[in-house]
């Protein structure tokens, strides 16, 4: 009966955090490139096995196999065209390099910008790597293909391109194992050391287009209800086992 009382408790908290993910997707549901979260919790029938089976080795942590996972997924929002030169968006599953004051990190956020160095850069102002470190432009109306690479965008009084010279190569990253990214706001994401990057072969940058979230804004809606009467059913089971046990030890007094 111990491990039934963890499994619901466990599954009310698990069931609080599904909130508190859903409530954050929806909060993003707007923010260009976010990637919404998901909490993966294992079947009720497996948890019992689970807690079963560990039930008689006090050295076990219980709340371990318990505890629900929250995953990022993956997958490419629409793209919207915005016009302007420096946004970009990625057509794969690929991610921006990015230079922040703590180390690399990626993002798939294409809002990008030029400072006051002409550096091209992130809303945020980190710097975007290409294949040969910082890119430094000239002018804010770049010409970028679908590769990354950069030419000049000036134009002589036909409308002929002045220059066809590659300026820099936007570097843009992919990973096998999504498992092994981590969120750290801003639209920046970091991996484990672990993590093996490989460049991308094929980016599809789109120039003038930015990538929308992935978030369904009806689906959070479902989540949330869901979450809500999956509380309120481990609530009840809880407040059963409780009051079974009170009418025990009253028994157990009467003998």
């Amino acid at each position: 009966m111990r491990g039934i009382l963890a499994v619901t408790l466990q599954s009310m908290q698990n069931d609080m955090k599904r909130v508190d993910v859903v409530g954050a997707n929806l909060a993003n549901a707007t923010t260009s490139g976010y990637k919404r979260e998901m909490v993966i919790e294992r079947p009720f029938v497996e948890l019992m096995m689970q807690t079963a089976s560990t039930a008689q080795n006090a050295s076990t942590d219980e709340s371990h196999p318990l505890m629900a996972q929250v995953m990022t997924d993956t997958r490419a929002g629409m793209l919207k065209a915005t016009g302007q030169k420096l946004d970009l968006a990625l057509g794969g599953n690929g991610y921006f390099e990015i230079q922040t004051n703590d180390g690399i990190a990626y993002t798939r956020q294409g809002n990008l910008q030029l400072d006051a160095r002409g550096r091209l850069v992130t809303a945020q102002g980190y710097p975007v790597l290409g294949k040969a470190g910082e890119i430094f432009l000239k002018t804010s109306n770049p010409i970028i293909d679908e590769n990354g690479n950069i030419r000049d965008g000036s134009l002589d009084h036909q409308g002929t391109a002045t220059t066809d010279k590659v300026l820099a190569q936007i570097k843009v990253m992919t990973m096998k194992d999504s498992r092994a990214l981590r969120k750290i706001g801003d639209g920046l994401i970091v991996a484990n050391e672990q993590a093996e990057w490989t460049e991308a072969s094929s980016p599809m940058i789109k120039q003038g287009h930015l990538e929308n979230s992935n978030v369904s804004s009806m689906e959070e809606m479902v989540q949330l209800m869901q979450a809500m009467r999956h509380f309120e059913s481990m609530q009840k089971v809880t407040q059963g086992y409780d009051e079974m046990l009170g009418t025990a030890i009253r028994k157990l007094g009467d003998i």
